[in-house]
């Protein structure tokens, strides 16, 4: 028995030298990152060009590839931190917070992936105009995005939702989630169908939304949940 019994010792000397981190460390980063991704949020739009067509891509191509590099910096630290924000409240926050937080991640990962076209269009603009409209007609291309805004605005409604509902984060954070998600996603889409000038409510939805995400985010870098 006493070398099974040393053995066992010895696994568990191992696994203690290889623990990872705490989970208030990774809840503390993933507040880090959530603030992080919102700030970049708010930037991304104020910088993007209110309206994308092959000339205005052509003009402002310095503020839109700029706009796209913050815009993926967001999606990307958005994502590593939301597991984490829904983690520390999921029980809370009930099946609604899980759908949110489910919806929300899928339409934030696909808007990264779709952002893509972003560092293409200036170079079709330059080369080929009218591919950017056909792009825009194409059949996959326009479900892609249908899933990617629908699960972006209905996920982050939904989960602001619950966050208004649960006493583990601030009731406005919640509010302006559930706010600036549609907000921004309308006004993107007024300013390119209806008037530039519209811009301002993407921007608006922008800066809620960023600011939805880093209260709760700047908390639990403060003070994660043990």
């Amino acid at each position: 028995m006493a070398p099974i019994t040393e053995v066992r010792a010895v696994e568990q000397a191992v696994v203690s030298k290889r623990r990872g981190p705490s989970l208030p460390v990774l809840l503390r980063w993933s507040g880090v990152a959530l603030a992080a991704g919102g700030l970049l949020m708010a930037v991304a739009t104020l910088l993007h060009p209110s309206r994308e067509t092959p000339t205005t891509i052509v003009e402002a191509e310095v503020r839109l590839v700029a706009a796209h590099v913050l815009f993926t910096l967001s999606s990307l630290l958005v994502l590593l931190g939301l597991p984490g924000l829904y983690g520390a409240a999921s029980v809370r926050m009930g099946r609604l917070g899980l759908v949110g937080f489910l919806a929300a991640f899928t339409g934030t990962m696909l808007i990264a992936v779709s952002g893509n076209f972003g560092f293409l269009a200036p170079v079709l603009a330059t080369q080929s105009p009218q591919t950017i409209d056909a792009i825009n007609r194409y059949l996959p291309e326009v479900a892609l995005n249908g899933v990617a805004f629908g699960g972006f605005v209905v996920g982050f409604v939904l989960f602001g939702v619950a966050m208004a509902k649960t006493a583990s984060f601030p009731r406005p954070s919640g509010l302006l989630v559930a706010v600036g998600a549609p907000a921004q996603v309308v006004g993107f889409a007024l300013a390119q169908l209806v008037s530039p000038a519209l811009w301002a409510v993407a921007v608006l939805g922008s800066l809620a939304l960023g600011a939805g995400l880093a209260w709760p985010g700047y908390r639990m870098w403060q003070h994660p949940a043990p």
